[in-house]
């Protein structure tokens, strides 16, 4: 029986979430049935490898989306792969342009945002793309949303069709980690996020201020906002409580050496770091963002806290760094349901029926 080509299309392999969900769902599809390629508009200094067992890399060599649209017209009128999977605003806008110039059989876009929650603290860009939501998943057969929050907002601001939905969680890759070394004099917390408005880092920051002087915060990741974090340490005077660590490669073997994760974003679409986290055993405490319900129960891997609530935020923290998880239970539990295998099989499922 002949393979069926798929696609998986991305911007690039840097450390992001949508990246990560591509890169792992590339690795578990059933190569017995398809034949799986990774298409990256540009190559160039990936986060994650490039080197997968039975995944092609297509590298198009373009380094802006908008310089990429005949490189797609092309790669897809030759190779005809028979389902396309792609992800991110800009770029599901692209591949639905180019489905009205060449036959895509099945086109699935993954939306990994809560879309008017991120026009509204975005700026220029985020705006100008906001224009084209509803057009672009007009093209689509299905739209994969990572939470319900996801879906609702497409229906009722964007009035996307029920029919064309579909949620599926990310996937959390089972680790063996060793065991937690968590130390005993202080409070380690660990925030991991791209350094953006849109994290909350800088409440985070104030939050922080307010709590005892034996909690210290690690903060993992690159970003816009990283001049404007290091100044805000320097004026609440952290600098001995608060480290930038920059990308690590190996992130869930540092959230295990630390008490406790935070979430401090004003939105977030299905967040990978709470996965992560509670993939090796360590609690979360986040505001109420898309997605958290789905992954955290109350008193058992963590606390939810209602947005703008910063003093419970603090009260939390304290007392989830002083309470007993048990650790490998919060693992057993993320594994059991969001184990890569179920996800992937739910991807597979929407390409099984065309």
């Amino acid at each position: 029986m002949k393979k069926k080509k798929v696609y998986f299309i991305l911007s690039h392999l840097g450390a992001g979430g949508s990246e990560r969900v591509f890169w792992i769902l590339s690795q578990y599809f059933n190569k017995s049935v398809y034949e799986v390629s990774l298409v990256l508009l540009d190559a160039r200094n990936p986060f994650f490898s490039t080197d997968i067992e039975g995944v092609n890399i297509i590298n198009l060599n373009s380094i802006r989306a908008s310089h990429s649209f005949f490189k797609l017209y092309k790669l897809i009128k030759e190779e005809k792969p028979f389902a396309i999977f792609t992800t991110g605003g800009h770029i599901n806008t692209l591949l639905s342009f180019v489905s009205l110039f060449v036959e895509i059989p099945t086109l699935i876009g993954r939306e990994s945002n809560v879309m008017d929650v991120m026009t509204k603290m975005g700026g220029f860009k985020e705006k100008f793309w906001d224009l084209f939501v509803g057009i672009t998943y007009k093209r689509f057969n299905i739209a994969v949303c990572q939470s319900l929050e996801i879906k609702y907002s497409l229906v009722n601001h964007y009035q996307i069709p029920k029919r064309k939905l579909v949620v599926i969680p990310n996937p959390v890759l089972s680790i063996d980690v060793p065991a937690i070394n968590q130390p005993q004099d202080g409070k380690k917390i660990i925030l991991v996020a791209r350094l953006a408005i849109e994290k909350g880092i800088l409440r985070l920051l104030k939050i922080f201020k307010n709590l005892p002087e034996e909690y210290t915060l690690t903060i993992a990741g690159e970003g816009p906002l990283k001049k404007d974090i290091l100044k805000e340490i320097n004026h609440l005077q952290l600098h001995n409580r608060v480290q930038l660590v920059g990308l690590i490669p190996n992130i869930t073997k540092l959230i295990a050496n630390h008490h406790l994760m935070v979430l401090p974003s004003f939105t977030e679409g299905f967040p990978n770091v709470v996965l992560e986290s509670l993939s090796v055993g360590i609690p979360v405490v986040s505001f109420r963002v898309s997605g958290v319900q789905a992954i955290i129960e109350p008193n058992f891997n963590g606390y939810i806290i209602d947005q703008g609530d910063l003093n419970s935020f603090g009260k939390y923290i304290i007392k989830a760094c002083n309470q007993k998880w048990d650790h490998q239970a919060i693992k057993q539990d993320v594994n059991t349901r969001f184990s890569v295998q179920k996800v992937v099989k739910q991807y597979e499922t929407l390409l099984s029926y065309r």
